[in-house]
């Protein structure tokens, strides 16, 4: 199954309670870019997501969202959101994400008078607290270094070169394949754990410490961690925030099997999607724009064979 709903996310979602194993998405930034949709309706608010006058309104939206995917969420799934942060008065200059070669309109700077202006607004992780105080338990908060991020023209303070994204759960009993996404065993992994364990253990010297040390290597290879170095994705579509296919790959890997759903609710250019499918996993998506561009790429995709 391979579905786009051509609707506002802030809309009942048109799937059953309970559905879908894993979401996996990336939700307009706030205050940074202003998309090729239309403007929805929010209450008394009509505009469009992210550029509310507010960030104090973005994070109130972004948890009406939450609230849908709570629902369709099955109770041993899992939600994986990469946010990512901008600063006060900034006007997009904070942005960090992958441009491509059909740029989007910036916007105009959005300034809080109770802030310092240029001080970072700490959005992800007011969003995080706020689905915390839902019912969500933030399980990891997960560092996305990009070591190809784009230049950044600023020159009183360091380019951006992460974003986050936070995975988390309805409850303490989730599904999670470690396995399926671990790293290789490097020398330089299996020599710390030796050096490890025979510091821990001074007085035990008549134990193999090179056998211990690959004991304690899992043979089907090492945890990722939390730091995710993957390089950004360049794309010629007219959708400037496209996320690598394979740093979509290791969140459906690790939180679905074959067959399960997978649910993009911001599904833009697809790649949610398009992964998934090739991951032989029931995709959905909710977009109001690019329909175009989620036909292109969702046509003839190479399944993998499991």
């Amino acid at each position: 199954m391979l579905k786009v709903y051509h609707q506002s996310s802030f809309d009942r979602w048109p799937l059953e309670d309970k559905s879908i194993q894993a979401i996996i998405t990336s939700p307009p930034y706030y205050s940074l870019r202003k998309y090729d949709i239309p403007d929805i309706q929010i209450g008394e608010w009509k505009g469009q997501y992210g550029l509310e006058p507010t960030y104090q309104l973005y994070i109130e939206h972004t948890l009406l969202w939450a609230k849908e995917a709570w629902r369709v969420m099955m109770d041993d799934g899992l939600l994986f959101l990469n946010i990512g942060d901008s600063w006060n008065g900034s006007g997009g200059q904070g942005w960090t994400g992958l441009e491509s070669k059909n740029f989007e309109h910036k916007t105009q700077p959005h300034t809080d008078k109770s802030i310092p202006n240029k001080c970072k607004l700490l959005i992800p992780h007011r969003v995080a607290i706020g689905l915390i105080e839902q019912g969500w338990i933030l399980r990891n908060d997960i560092i996305w270094s990009k070591p190809n991020a784009m230049p950044e023209s600023v020159r009183d303070r360091f380019s951006k070169k992460f974003e986050y994204i936070f995975m988390l759960s309805k409850t303490g009993k989730y599904y999670f394949d470690l396995d399926g996404v671990r790293e290789e065993n490097s020398v330089v992994y299996i020599e710390r754990v030796k050096h490890s364990w025979k510091s821990e253990h001074p007085s035990i010297g008549y134990i193999d410490v090179d056998k211990m040390g690959e004991r304690f290597c899992n043979p089907l290879g090492k945890n990722p961690g939390d730091i995710w170095t993957i390089n950004t994705q360049p794309s010629p579509e007219k959708h400037y925030a496209m996320w690598p296919e394979s740093l979509v790959e290791r969140m459906i890997l690790c939180s679905t099997k074959s067959g399960d759903a997978v649910l993009d609710p911001f599904a833009g250019s697809a790649c949610t999607l398009r992964v998934a499918d090739k991951l032989n996993r029931e995709a959905y998506g909710i977009d109001l724009g690019y329909q175009e561009i989620q036909e292109r790429r969702l046509s003839n995709i190479q399944k993998v064979l499991c």
